[in-house]
């Protein structure tokens, strides 16, 4: 096809005709923008393609993620329902009598009160998308913004729950220790096995103090504070859910 076009171009300046050689001139340079145009065109349709591929990974990868994160999470929430519940049991039975507050099993109680745990979900995939600059690859600007937003509501809920580790470790442990007996508490969790204490346990004596009860009100208030973040992350990951499963089913 060159040779060809050279052996017009000869003929062309040969036949001393300018006016013909200028029109074949701008006839070759026109083919020549046109084929760096088809090939853009057919670059960019390439790259289009191989990003909607890569797109439809991650929206898969993070369907996955926070699937996962989803159970974990309504595990959580329920546990910790439990955990607000009992606490809310022990505040009931404040200066009741000493026979009703037996009949309540007070040290398992209390021993819920203290039982909490960290939320700690899988953050892999994003991680690797905001370290890799391939969160531009996600087409939906909705997603993208629930994606911070998660990370917003993440920080929520660590904060909220070192406000309630706080106040419980630096508050309500030390009130514990000095003023009831641990054994009998923490033979409700981890040292079952250890048995009670070997003095006289009076714990149901905390609840005619209004120190304690104090306590207690501050567990509450942290778990419920807490409750609130996590129904908050729940929110953020069914949106997430919902955006990932409708743009991964798009043609």
């Amino acid at each position: 096809m060159v040779t060809l076009f050279r052996r017009i171009r000869q003929k062309l300046i040969d036949s001393g005709s300018v006016t013909k050689y200028l029109l074949y001139a701008i006839g070759e340079i026109l083919l020549v923008v046109i084929g760096i145009l088809i090939a853009l065109q057919v670059n960019n349709w390439n790259e289009n393609r191989i990003n909607k591929i890569n797109e439809s990974l991650i929206l898969n990868d993070l369907q996955k993620e926070f699937r996962m994160n989803q159970v974990k999470l309504d595990s959580t929430i329920s546990y910790h329902r439990v955990l607000l519940g009992a606490t809310n049991e022990v505040l009931d039975l404040i200066n009741e009598p000493e026979e009703v507050i037996i009949q309540h099993n007070p040290d398992s109680l209390i021993y819920l009160t203290l039982n909490y745990f960290d939320y700690s979900p899988s953050r892999s995939v994003i991680s690797e998308l905001i370290s890799s600059g391939k969160l531009s690859l996600i087409s939906s600007d909705s997603l993208r913004m629930l994606i911070f937003d998660w990370d917003s509501a993440l920080g929520e809920n660590e904060e909220a729950y070192d406000t309630m580790d706080e106040m419980s470790q630096n508050l309500t442990l030390p009130y514990l220790t000095n003023n009831g007996s641990m054994k009998e508490i923490d033979q409700y969790g981890i040292l079952m096995g250890n048995g009670g204490s070997k003095f006289e346990s009076r714990n149901y004596l905390l609840f005619q103090e209004l120190e304690f009860e104090n306590h207690m009100d501050n567990q509450a208030w942290g778990i419920t504070n807490y409750l609130d973040k996590l129904h908050r992350l729940e929110n953020v990951i069914n949106l997430i859910l919902k955006h990932t499963d409708t743009q991964a089913n798009q043609p």
